[in-house]
């Protein structure tokens, strides 16, 4: 049996992929695989709690929803614990979730909070977050996008983070976005080819009028009709145009640069994604939309 999400979306802190330089951030702490077992626990909240991020699952629940061994789910676990991201509530020590025999209790009850989350009730006026829409992840789950479905939902928060502007798109150098994610820069680019392949994110090239170019990318953050209706309506021409570019280079066995491929427009200067004030991600307003 596998369970629903019992939200439509939520929201993490958008400091947990800053670029830290020399210092880990939360999600180099976690990677990956524990941002996705993280996101998971959303299947097994419960409602009406002191803390309303509070969680009531077992290592094997987590093993069936993720498809890691149960060893994979205790070692994450420990790293969200040790990222200070979530408390284990009933279970005080590691080696209470083993039996006699050194075996892990895969069915004992987890009564898990998330300590680092964004909250609906408290006012933070310099609480800024990502936000992840659930839905949208279960379409990436259905989709034949090459490789793990968990690093494209790593990228999708790296790059909502950092579409923090009027037209809601990101740019950054693909080899930054491997560097901040851990991932081999090739594999990114065809990440990104995949994502507009599916049509959940549009790429574009831009040159500057005084010289260079950089890089946008622009996400689908929506499952309604009629978001995805105004998203293919404004992209779907540039991406069918790229996507026909690649597959030509491919039949031709040629490696993948989805920066080369990008086709180029005139724009005019805009401030370069170094600028931090680009990398908050969204102001958590008193007052708006309760998503939980």
């Amino acid at each position: 049996m596998k369970f629903n999400y019992t939200l439509h979306s939520i929201k993490i802190k958008s400091e947990w992929f800053d670029d830290k330089d020399r210092a880990k951030n939360v999600y180099q702490k976690i990677t990956f695989e524990g941002l996705y077992l993280y996101i998971k626990l959303y299947k097994f909240r419960l409602h009406n709690q002191e803390n309303e991020h509070t969680f009531i699952t077992s290592i094997s629940l987590l093993r069936k929803e993720t498809g890691y061994t149960s060893s994979k789910v205790l070692e994450l676990l420990k790293l969200m614990k040790r990222a200070k991201i979530i408390n284990i509530e009933n279970v005080s020590r590691w080696d209470y979730l083993l039996d006699q025999d050194g075996n892990i209790k895969d069915k004992d009850i987890l009564i898990i909070t998330a300590i680092d989350a964004i909250s609906s009730f408290e006012k933070k006026d310099d609480e800024y977050y990502i936000y992840i829409n659930l839905d949208l992840f279960k379409k990436y789950e259905e989709s034949n996008m090459y490789g793990r479905i968990e690093k494209y939902i790593a990228l999708y928060c790296l790059i909502a983070k950092w579409s923090n502007n009027t037209e809601h798109k990101m740019n950054m150098r693909i080899a930054k976005m491997a560097k901040i994610l851990g991932f081999d820069k090739d594999f990114v680019h065809k990440m990104i080819y995949e994502m507009n392949r599916n049509y959940f994110m549009s790429s574009h090239r831009k040159n500057r009028k005084g010289g260079g170019y950089y890089f946008e990318h622009r996400l689908l953050t929506s499952t309604k009709k009629e978001d995805v209706e105004k998203f293919l309506s404004s992209e779907k021409e540039n991406v069918e145009k790229l996507i026909k570019r690649i597959e030509k280079k491919k039949n031709k066995k040629k490696a993948i640069d989805i920066e080369e491929e990008l086709e180029s427009s005139e724009v005019e200067f805009v401030e370069e994604m170094s600028n931090i004030k680009h990398g908050f991600g969204k102001k958590n307003n008193w007052g708006e939309d309760d998503l939980f």
